[in-house]
């Protein structure tokens, strides 16, 4: 329903869990029969700058109405019952592009870009 790549419109929890706030988020995670669950990341309009993460801009395939950017260092574990629904998915070249700022964040390493 989700799969890996998917923009959705979540309620994303604060980190101190102090509240929520209805926001974009990219899904992270594969989808299947397995999990209920869903990993996303955070995605702002609030500009600023970092290593962690990426630009993303509004277009009709992101379903983004401002450019954002994907904070690949703010995750959340968030069940199905709390995505409003699927408003875009980013583009496969910027998954590919940016798949190492992701897999930096987790200390994985930096996978070879082919």
């Amino acid at each position: 329903m989700f799969p890996f790549g998917t923009i959705v419109l979540a309620r994303f929890p604060f980190t101190d869990l102090s509240g929520e706030k209805r926001r974009p988020a990219l899904v992270v995670s594969r989808d299947n029969d397995r999990r209920s669950d869903l990993v996303v990341c955070f995605i702002t309009s609030v500009p600023r700058s970092g290593p962690d993460m990426a630009p993303l801009a509004a277009t009709a395939e992101t379903g983004l109405k401002v450019p954002s950017l994907v904070r690949f260092d703010k995750l959340a574990t968030l069940d199905r019952q709390v995505i409003a629904g699927k408003i875009g998915a980013a583009p496969a070249d910027w998954l590919h592009t940016h798949r190492a700022v992701f897999f930096g964040v987790f200390g994985f390493g930096r996978p070879e870009i082919v």
